[in-house]
């Protein structure tokens, strides 16, 4: 069946292409003019920055639209397009209106290494997690169901060190990974991706890379969607989306509420390897409430954005396999709350951006439903954890055609406490840690067309409480021939440092865990070179990326049996990345990613003696990932089918034996989505399936993942 629903796909993409017309689009001075809109009555695209266009499967008499304000449209039939179009400059002026900057050049980074993803309205994706499972550049931990934490990391790092932001507002804790399975697809607009060190961006944990989230805002017209889904092990998902702009005030509101058992089965680790042993996760059950709120007013002298992120959960965590009854029936609850204010003031070719943040969650730990003999002291625990994160970021921006400057500085405070009911001298009094940084961001491009030469440079100093001030810093070069085909070279060299978290440093623990006060912050030096050639949107990249890490941080047992994290005095991380996308028609589009990973553990002895770990692989870095990806598309049908395959990983640090290696895994997955009309409705019927081969793995040891599981998505939309 699984393998007839493939083959159904495949069917789908056999629809005839037709007419094709791509060029370049220039201004008076021939230098290409990106976001240039070219569309048809039933197809648009938008020029890139070398203004390129490829518009596919259209009629030959079809009438082509190109529209960019501040230059005269220009309508032609789709048979008299030629290679070059020039468009003529024609400013319009609105009374009593300023037009403040595109949202584009809101993004985060102005480097030549980000890849930047955009999210479809009507994909079937649920959280951010999601939508970045496709790449397989990127580590995704955590079970694939709903409710479950997830976390995103750059292969050879941890969580930690990817640091994830929200319209360029830190939400990582310090030195904590973030779950990304908290923000739904829903009120995403795009993803950036900036891989290698980042620090001079985003300041502490972007060592790793930066994660950078844009959020959605309405446009014209007033709309409501309600969307339905359900499916395997209890899914049962209910959101409802309100939307709706005019010339000064946008509002986008997001509700959902969601509820699912989680209750797969599953091989026991101590059975294996009988198929008829089959458990079922058990105390597994999720339930979560979101609510999303996005408003801005603006007017001729500023741009007002308020965001508001709040979530009510409640969680059963069963904990791993090999140890079910200490943790039998234990569960997590809480509520999170995140607000964001942002003013943008524009003068000119001059914008001052003022962001304030604030943060606040608190959370319940609750593991006193244990059998005998483990409803002792030792395991029971009932404890509430408190955390607060606020401050503020200014910066002002410059742009011209070939200048770009970005200067300012933030403020960070973070507190913590830890209450343990069951035992009190395991409570953490209230600690808290301020940063001061101050940061700029310049770049500098020359365009000679068909050349293009850039130059990145970034800079950010930091302060902390109880740290030493950390210098980073980032130089991206890139050189570009724009013409049929594109060919870009670059690459960048950088520095970035992770600090220790509140966890890390300041826990108590018990007989078998403890932090460590002692704690240094990890540093790294990263460079990177890559060259990608693009052909009509048919684009192949080769990256190579080599990092070096000091005092990384690790989690080992001391002499006396008791988990601890301590200081690693190296490790060092190479990557070999392939990226291929191939559409050969409008209607089919093919990508794959290809990467290698070597991360060894470069630990010496305070005597400068080798250790006897020194040359072994890092824990849960896998050899490789592979991931391929063919998307199709037929009218108001689309379809996609994707296989992801994982390497080996050692879960042991001294890797003397070869049972103490994950298993490379194989997972299929498709989808199937289509889209009517009716009036003013738009009516979506979907449906995922995960893991069509019902494969039984494992990302970390002891911890089983689900097999074959599916999903039903219903949406209607209205606009008025």
């Amino acid at each position: 069946m699984r393998s007839k629903i493939i083959i159904l796909f495949i069917l789908i993409s056999t629809a005839l292409p037709g007419f094709e017309i791509s060029g370049i689009v220039l201004n008076e001075k021939g230098k290409p003019i990106e976001n240039v809109i070219v569309s048809t009555n039933s197809k648009a695209v938008i020029t890139g920055e070398n203004g390129r266009f490829i518009l596919k499967d259209i009629s030959a008499d079809n009438k082509v639209t190109f529209h960019k304000i501040g230059y005269a449209d220009i309508i032609l039939s789709a048979d008299k397009i030629p290679s070059k179009l020039i468009l003529q400059t024609a400013p319009i002026q609105i009374p009593g209106v300023q037009v403040i900057k595109a949202r584009s050049n809101e993004a985060l980074l102005k480097t030549p290494d980000k890849i930047v993803i955009q999210v479809d309205s009507n994909s079937n994706f649920k959280n951010a997690a999601d939508i970045l499972r496709n790449r397989a550049d990127l580590l995704i931990s955590g079970t694939n169901l709903h409710g479950e934490q997830q976390n995103v990391s750059i292969p050879g790092y941890k969580a930690r060190h990817t640091l994830v932001m929200l319209d360029g507002i830190p939400l990582n804790k310090s030195g904590m990974a973030f779950d990304i399975s908290t923000i739904p697809a829903e009120i995403i607009e795009s993803i950036e991706i900036i891989k290698g060190s980042a620090s001079s961006q985003g300041g502490a944990g972007s060592m790793g890379g930066v994660i950078n989230i844009n959020t959605k805002r309405a446009e014209g017209k007033l709309s409501t969607s309600v969307n339905h889904g359900f499916g395997s092990f209890g899914l049962d998902t209910t959101s409802l989306t309100l939307s709706g702009a005019n010339s000064q005030f946008q509002g986008y509101v997001f509700l959902s509420k969601s509820f699912s058992r989680n209750d797969f089965e599953y091989e026991p680790y101590d059975c294996w390897p009988d198929p008829d042993s089959m458990r079922t996760r058990e105390y597994n059950d999720k339930k979560i409430y979101d609510a999303n709120l996005n408003i801005s007013y603006s007017n001729s002298f500023c741009r007002i954005n308020y965001k508001l992120l709040y979530q009510d959960f409640f969680k059963k965590l069963p904990g791993p396999i090999n140890n079910l009854d200490c943790f039998k029936n234990s569960r997590l609850t809480g509520k999170t709350q995140r607000h964001f204010l942002n003013i943008t003031k524009g003068i000119q070719d001059y914008f001052l951006k003022t962001d304030l943040f604030y943060s606040h969650e608190k959370t319940t730990y609750d593991n006193t439903r244990l059998d005998s003999p483990f409803n002792t002291q030792l395991y029971e625990v009932l404890g509430n954890n408190f955390q607060q994160n606020r401050g503020a970021k200014c910066k002002l921006e410059y742009q011209s055609d070939i200048f770009y400057v970005d200067w300012g500085g933030d403020y960070r405070y973070e507190k913590y406490e830890y209450e343990e009911i069951t035992n009190e001298l395991n409570s953490i009094p209230q600690v808290f840690r301020e940063n001061f940084a101050a940061f700029g961001n310049t770049k500098l491009e020359q365009r000679l067309f068909p050349y293009r030469i850039g130059l990145t440079a970034s800079a950010r100093w930091d302060h902390t409480t109880n740290f030493k001030d950390f210098t980073s810093w980032r130089i991206s070069p890139e050189f570009a021939y724009e013409n049929i085909l594109t060919i870009t070279c670059g690459g960048n060299v950088s520095n970035g440092f992770t600090l220790p978290s509140f966890y890390s440093i300041y826990w108590k623990g018990d007989t078998q865990v403890a932090g460590n006060p002692d704690l240094k912050p990890e540093d790294s030096l990263s460079w990177q070179l890559f060259s990608y050639f693009d052909f009509y949107d048919n684009f192949l990249k080769i990256t190579y990326r080599h990092d070096d890490i000091d005092n990384m941080i690790y989690w080992d047992r001391d002499h006396n049996g008791k988990w601890k994290p301590h200081n690693l005095s190296g490790a060092e991380v190479n990557n070999y990345e392939l990226e291929l996308v191939l559409k050969p028609f409008g209607s089919i589009e093919l990508n794959g990613i290809y990467n290698r990973t070597k991360a060894i553990d470069r630990t010496y002895n305070d005597d400068g003696s080798q250790t006897a770990f020194f040359g072994k692989k890092i824990m849960y870095i896998p050899d490789y990932t592979f991931n391929l990806n063919l998307q199709m598309k037929y009218k108001q049908l689309s379809g996609k089918v994707s296989y992801m395959h994982t390497g080996e990983q050692w879960t042991t640090r001294d890797q003397l034996m070869e049972e103490k290696q994950l298993f490379a895994y194989k997972l299929v997955d498709a989808g199937l989505q289509y889209i009517c009309y009716w009036n003013k409705f738009e009516i979506l019927l979907g449906i995922a399936m995960n893991n069509l081969f019902n494969e039984l793995y494992e990302i970390y040891k002891y911890i089983p993942q689900p097999g074959f599981n599916w999903e039903m998505n219903l949406g209607l939309k209205y606009e008025i």
